[in-house]
């Protein structure tokens, strides 16, 4: 059987979903042998834009996958070699580097410094793919490259997609499957075709919502047991019903307590999640996992008894948005970080002395054209500049 992602995958660029920009940039930059960093969630079609837009280009396309040549001998034989060979047909060439991000570790020491050294050294156009090119390590990388980023697709470009190869298959289907089957890939379009081709079998989509397990549902149950009951039998080792780890089952709670309980209350039960961390700390570092029993214990039972009296009113519980302000913050600060780093560049001083001295008495002078060249700013950290 043909997996369905192969069989509808795009052939030409107007049928890679909801990237119109994205894909206008980066035929762009293919065009003028830039360098590029593709990123964006997993499924929203980086490395098909790049195969199809250099097809539409009639560029030879070189393709090789980051954690098939990790280390820096490897990456020099592959990588090196296609960059110095002419084009087949001398039509062009495009280097595709895809998920960058699977270069980490020791095994992988001197990799990243290498694709660095060969960028420089290239005539032909470079597509790097990522999920999260703000890390530190990506820093000189993203000096040399044009970031593209590939949004989260819409839900509603998903199900029609989906509605379609349903279709033509001839599956029989009613829209909240097709939802369902959506929630479940969080925005990743290959893995819901995957799981629609699955669920597929008996030519009809049926996801039976008692039979499959949300995980919204079961932690909405799990904290409904410990912030609204007290016995020790309902509420042990709740959260043992939800697939989820330690460090999410915390956030849910520290998002969702100070709803439920009072000021001495609450006061009470973060003693008892502060103790279930200092544990937790010290199975990081001395993997001492005897102490497991006892944070399940603290973070169900002991917040639950921390109250004196449970809260008679309906509350909705909500997903933390820590990590969300956590990440839109480190995006701000890579920026900023990103053009401080050109500025140490230009006036030998340090990254750190460039922050201090350049933000923000220095951001007229770094928005005037003749700046911007010599510090070769991107369109996003010009645009960063500018807000």
């Amino acid at each position: 059987m043909i997996p369905w992602t192969k069989k509808y995958e795009p052939q030409k660029s107007k049928d890679i979903l909801g990237q119109e920009l994205a894909l206008f940039k980066l035929k762009e930059a293919l065009k003028l042998k830039r360098t590029v960093l593709i990123y964006g969630p997993s499924g929203t079609g980086k490395t098909s834009s790049v195969q199809i837009i250099g097809k539409e280009l009639g560029l030879e396309l070189f393709e090789i996958n980051a954690s098939d040549a990790r280390n820096k001998e490897n990456i020099e034989q592959t990588i090196g070699n296609s960059l110095t060979q002419q084009s087949l047909f001398a039509k062009g060439k495009v280097i595709l580097i895809d998920d960058i991000d699977a270069l980490s570790g020791t095994k992988d020491r001197g990799g990243l410094p290498t694709i660095q050294s060969l960028i420089e050294k290239t005539k032909y156009a470079i597509a790097i793919t990522c999920i999260n090119p703000w890390e530190d390590k990506y820093s000189k990388l993203r000096k040399q490259c044009l970031l593209i980023e590939f949004q989260a697709l819409k839900k509603e470009n998903i199900l029609n997609h989906l509605k379609n190869i349903a279709d033509a298959e001839s599956i029989q289907y009613q829209e909240k499957d097709l939802l369902g089957i959506i929630k479940s890939s969080k925005g990743d379009l290959r893995a819901a075709i995957t799981d629609l081709q699955t669920c597929s079998i008996t030519k009809t989509v049926n996801i039976e919502e008692d039979n499959e397990r949300d995980h919204e549902e079961d932690m909405q149950y799990c904290l409904r047991k410990i912030l609204k009951s007290k016995k020790w039998e309902e509420t042990f080792n709740v959260f043992d019903k939800v697939d989820e780890d330690l460090n999410e089952c915390l956030l849910w709670l520290d998002e969702n307590l100070p709803k439920e309980y009072n000021s001495e209350d609450l006061k009470k039960a973060y003693e008892y999640i502060s103790k279930a961390d200092v544990y937790n700390g010290r199975i990081r570092r001395w993997q001492h996992w005897r102490f497991l029993i006892y944070i399940n214990m603290l973070i169900t039972s002991g917040v639950a008894n921390a109250k004196k009296e449970t809260n008679i009113n309906a509350i909705e519980y909500t997903r933390t948005m820590r990590i969300l302000k956590l990440w839109q913050a480190n995006m701000k600060y890579a920026k900023k970080k990103s053009i401080a780093n050109k500025i140490a560049e230009h006036t030998h001083t340090s990254t750190k002395r460039a922050i201090k001295d350049s933000f923000p008495y220095l951001k007229n002078i770094l928005l005037q054209k003749e700046v911007m060249v010599e510090l070769k700013l991107d369109e996003e950290e010009i645009s960063w500049l500018r807000k």
